[in-house]
């Protein structure tokens, strides 16, 4: 007597391993398909504050390292405060000078505070790489 059930086992394998590998191809043309994403500009900024007067401050941003940018792209917000930390208020505050790296590392606190004029126009300024630097001058509101 013939016995044919081995052929419906053959049959299950085959069809078994057709569907791993038409789903394997199915998620290899979805992952291949879609675009990589953008990458983001990443630049490293620092920032401290100089007093120059008491009641006048020069905010001094630089650029400490990563992507080239465009430094009037960037926006600036200061939160002043009181002695004891109550928040006095918050503002957008804008660039007034830019120097480029090898220009600033030369200057002292005094030529910071009394606004060097040799810089280039913070408008005419398109791109701020590596030790270039924003310098946004602010007068404290009397409260």
């Amino acid at each position: 007597m013939k016995s044919e059930r081995a052929i419906s086992e053959v049959i299950g394998a085959i069809l078994l391993v057709a569907i791993v590998i038409a789903g394997i191809g199915i998620v290899g043309v979805f992952m291949t398909s879609t675009p990589p994403p953008k990458a983001n500009q990443k630049a490293i900024l620092s920032s401290s504050c100089i007093d120059c007067t008491g009641d006048s401050f020069v905010i001094v941003v630089k650029h400490e390292g990563g992507d080239t940018i465009d430094p009037k792209t960037l926006k600036y917000y200061l939160r002043t405060e009181y002695a004891n930390g109550t928040p006095f208020e918050r503002i957008q505050v804008y660039g007034t000078k830019f120097y480029q790296g090898d220009e600033f590392a030369v200057f002292t606190r005094d030529d910071i505070c009394s606004l060097p004029s040799s810089s280039i126009s913070y408008n005419n300024a398109t791109s701020m790489k590596n030790g270039d630097v924003v310098l946004i001058y602010y007068k404290m509101k009397k409260s």
